[in-house]
């Protein structure tokens, strides 16, 4: 599996502060669905805005397609790397939500009509079309997060990158944010995406960074993930729901157990019979 970014003894810290990234080295293959987890100041974020250049290591190196990121290079990024915020406040700043999703590809310099053309695509495809002339102000934290995504998804990058996702949104919210992330995959996008939801992990992720501290303690499948107990333990990290339900009962090998919803479905049905 190709690389598309690399991270090689990654060293980065905030001020005269401990260090918020320490040696940290991985591989993220392309037109794969990355998670990244870890608790609460693990290093998840700081980990994303090195992948789009907003950060700079003080130590050790990331690359894009082999190429190191650099002062030189690094405004370039944003039309390789897109990053959807945990808060949509944080990045929606036009007065309509029309020119809100316009707003990268106009400043991309793109031509009038390929930015109406994306504009009205990702309108479209995130059913929020009907928004289109709304104040974003106005709307809610879902509708506000919708409109975040189309104006990162306009940009057409190769990598997309989701900052957890999933907070603060319904079950509802929760199941489109789903599709949206395995549309993404279909259409050849590496999807990369911070999560404390294990259950999205067993559910969606092919590889999982597990983070600790500002170390990487490793890369796993989500199967060999919560095969482990000790890696749970140091990362601070818990099974997933239906693996939490399963696990009791599971005689075994722990890289099998079910994971996702309907593998458990299938599992308790064989058990039933």
């Amino acid at each position: 599996m190709t690389p598309i970014i690399q991270f090689r003894q990654v060293n980065y810290r905030y001020g005269h502060h401990r260090y918020a990234l320490n040696g940290v080295t991985f591989d993220i293959a392309a037109n794969r669905r990355t998670a990244i987890v870890g608790a609460n100041g693990a290093g998840k974020s700081t980990l994303v805005f090195h992948m789009n250049g907003l950060f700079l290591p003080l130590t050790g190196t990331v690359l894009f397609k082999g190429e190191p990121v650099t002062k030189a290079n690094r405004e370039r990024m944003i039309e390789h790397v897109g990053i959807v915020f945990q808060d949509p406040d944080d990045q929606i700043i036009s007065m309509t939500v029309r020119d809100d999703v316009a707003f990268g590809p106009t400043q991309r310099g793109l031509p009038p009509e390929e930015v109406e053309r994306r504009t009205e695509a990702y309108l479209s495809l995130l059913n929020i079309k009907h928004l289109a002339d709304r104040n974003p102000n106005e709307l809610s934290y879902g509708q506000k997060k919708m409109v975040a995504i189309a104006g990162i998804l306009a940009m057409e990058t190769e990598v997309i990158i989701f900052d957890e996702p999933m907070a603060f949104l319904d079950p509802e919210g929760k199941k489109e944010i789903q599709r949206i992330l395995n549309m993404l995959h279909e259409q050849g996008k590496t999807v990369i995406v911070t999560t404390h939801d294990m259950q999205l992990v067993a559910e969606w992720a092919d590889d999982v960074i597990v983070m600790n501290e500002g170390a990487c303690l490793g890369k796993r499948s989500p199967a060999r993930l919560f095969a482990d107990p000790d890696l749970l333990h140091a990362a601070k990290l818990h099974l997933p729901p239906i693996a939490e339900l399963v696990s009791p009962f599971w005689d075994g090998d722990p890289e099998h157990m079910p994971l996702r919803l309907e593998e458990a479905k299938r599992w308790l049905q064989s058990k039933l019979r």
